[in-house]
C-alpha cells in the first residue's frame, strides 16, 4: 500500500470519527501537540516502548492534514528526497 493510500483511509476514519472541525492552524497544532508527546517518551538513556506509537501519530496527523489538502505525498516525498540529495550536506559535516 502506498503512502497516498495510506492517508485516504486515515482521513476517511478521521472524518467518521466526526474530527474534522478545525482549521489547517489548528490540525498543525495537533502535530505539534504529538511531537511533544513524542518528546516526553526520549526522556531517558532510551526511546520508551510507546516512543514508535508517538511517531505514527505525528506521521498519521500529518497525513491527515496532505490528504484534506489535495497533496500527493509520495510525489512531494520523493522530490523532496532528491532536492535534498542534490544539495548534499551544503558545508556540513558528513
Amino acid at each position: 500500500m502506498n503512502i497516498n493510500k495510506l492517508a485516504e483511509q486515515n482521513y476517511d476514519w478521521v472524518e467518521r470519527m466526526g474530527w474534522h472541525n478545525k482549521t489547517t492552524l489548528e490540525a498543525l497544532a495537533l502535530v505539534a501537540s504529538e511531537v511533544g508527546e513524542a518528546i516526553n517518551e526520549c526522556r531517558g538513556e532510551e526511546p520508551t516502548e510507546d516512543f514508535a506509537e508517538e511517531l505514527a501519530d505525528i506521521v498519521l496527523r500529518v497525513l491527515d492534514i496532505a490528504h484534506w489538502q489535495g497533496i500527493d505525498m509520495e510525489k512531494v516525498l520523493l522530490a523532496k528526497m532528491l532536492k535534498n540529495k542534490q544539495r548534499g550536506t551544503r558545508g556540513r559535516a558528513k
